[in-house]
């Protein structure tokens, strides 16, 4: 058997707990919507969590 370099893509699902400031008035939609752009700017900080799903890869690109 030979080996390829394949390019693939797939989704990771996390689940992490985190500390953020917010008030017990807050909706949690627009407490998503904070976190999302925090999440944005510290991508790094929100890839460690537990990992829940791996979606099956999908192959975009084969150097053959």
């Amino acid at each position: 058997m030979n080996e390829e370099t394949i390019k693939i893509k797939y989704n990771i699902e996390f689940e992490k707990t985190i500390v953020f400031p917010a008030h017990p008035e807050d909706d949690n939609w627009e407490l998503e919507e904070e976190i999302h752009r925090h999440m944005k700017k510290n991508e790094f900080d929100y890839t460690d969590g537990k990992v829940r799903f791996i979606e099956e890869p999908t192959i975009t690109d084969r150097e053959i």
